[in-house]
């Protein structure tokens, strides 16, 4: 290998290592670098006009980083008849709020659900409502009230932004009527689909615009990166949510990309089987006499069972159900627990436990939160890689205290 020749020892310090190899690695790089070097100033004029796909600065673009993008909408689309653009973000709040800004101007509106994450509703309403971009929240039981909405105000810029299954209640919605209503009417169709996963459920099947993940719960499922993406299937909007993404620096960075990297490659084998693993424990939970009620899409005795049956492969990982009457018997339920850890996440290979009330939907008005099932007494579980029996012998030891 040929040495680097300076006079000075401070030069050889401060002068770039080269890499010398024949054979490319079998993993992709993690390509550490800010910045990107040109050959010449007119390279570099030529680079600058032809942006993006060429790398000037990682805030702009960058190897890793795109190549995990491309591999999620590759997920995303995969055996559909179109290809898919994809870009990661710093996080999933991230993703939404570049989505939103992108599409969306003063004077423009929001139409959402009302079980929602916490953080989007905030981020809907009060960095939005600063905005003048109006957040309307409807249950989209009648679909006829989009369409009455656009006879009122025909020219109005409108977006739709579902959450399915929701946090934390897991109802689902009809992505497949929902986004025929949405193309009918003109209306940008906007799908988070975290808490599915490309593979139980892929929305841009049902002519969603964009989707958005926080690639910190299952894409990348082990809980040292933070990240989130943004799927489309138009190449045009895709570059234009670049442009926001590269000019607000809200980009990812090549470690958190190699890391999410690594989580995607055991997806599909970890989401199985924590779903399967979701269903038996939600199966058995409705059996136990102190537990008030169990919400999984899984259960015959669910309201979007029939829904998630369609739309889904299989019910995902999270399980919520009440506990006792009070918050206090919530909150001694949650201390009693030895193996599920007390955490404000989800998607990881163990099993993870949140207080909505007192955690994700704090802020949130009480009784916005109570008119869609947010009690006091809701616990979200996310379900994760151990054996059933070990999960349900933590929750039942914990009911002891309430």
């Amino acid at each position: 290998m040929e040495s680097i020749n300076f006079k000075h020892l401070e030069s050889l310090c401060a002068s770039e290592a080269k890499i010398h190899t024949t054979t490319p690695a079998h993993k992709i790089p993690i390509v550490a670098s800010s910045a990107f070097k040109f050959n010449s100033i007119e390279e570099g004029i030529e680079i600058f006009k032809n942006q993006p796909g060429e790398h000037v600065y990682t805030r702009y673009g960058n190897p890793t980083i795109e190549a995990v993008a491309q591999k999620i909408a590759d997920l995303e689309a995969f055996g559909l008849d179109f290809p898919a653009f994809g870009l990661l973000s710093s996080s999933g709040m991230a993703a939404i709020n570049l989505t939103i800004q992108t599409l969306l101007n003063p004077g423009d509106r929001i139409i959402t659900q009302g079980n929602l994450y916490g953080g989007t509703t905030e981020l809907f309403l009060k960095i939005f409502g600063k905005q003048q971009i109006e957040t309307i929240i409807s249950d989209f039981s009648n679909l006829e009230e989009l369409q009455n909405l656009k006879s009122a105000d025909p020219k109005r810029k409108t977006l739709v932004y579902i959450e399915t299954p929701a946090n934390p209640t897991l109802q689902c919605f009809n992505l497949e009527a929902i986004g025929k209503a949405c193309q009918n009417l003109g209306y940008y169709f906007v799908v988070d689909n975290t808490f599915a996963t490309p593979i139980l459920q892929q929305p841009l099947r049902f002519q969603a615009d964009v989707v958005v993940h926080s690639t910190t719960k299952y894409l990348h499922g082990h809980g040292t990166s933070t990240g989130g993406a943004i799927i489309t299937r138009d190449r045009n909007l895709h570059k234009q949510i670049w442009e926001t993404l590269k000019l607000t620096g809200s980009n990812s960075n090549p470690f958190d990309a190699w890391m999410i990297n690594l989580g995607l490659k055991t997806l599909s084998i970890r989401m199985l089987k924590q779903s399967e693993n979701a269903l038996q424990l939600a199966t058995k939970l409705e059996q136990l006499p102190k537990i008030k009620r169990v919400f999984y899409p899984g259960l015959a005795s669910n309201k979007s069972h029939v829904l998630a049956l369609k739309q889904m492969k299989a019910y995902g990982a999270i399980v919520s159900f009440e506990v006792g009457d009070t918050l206090d018997e919530a909150i001694r339920f949650c201390n009693a627990l030895k193996h599920c850890a007390i955490a404000p996440s989800l998607g990881e290979t163990d099993t993870m436990i949140l207080h909505p009330a007192t955690m994700s939907h704090l802020k949130i008005p009480v009784d916005q939160r109570l008119k869609y099932d947010i009690k006091d007494s809701l616990i979200r579980f996310s379900i994760g890689l151990e054996h059933v029996d070990d999960i349900l012998a933590d929750i039942e030891q914990a009911l002891i205290v309430v």
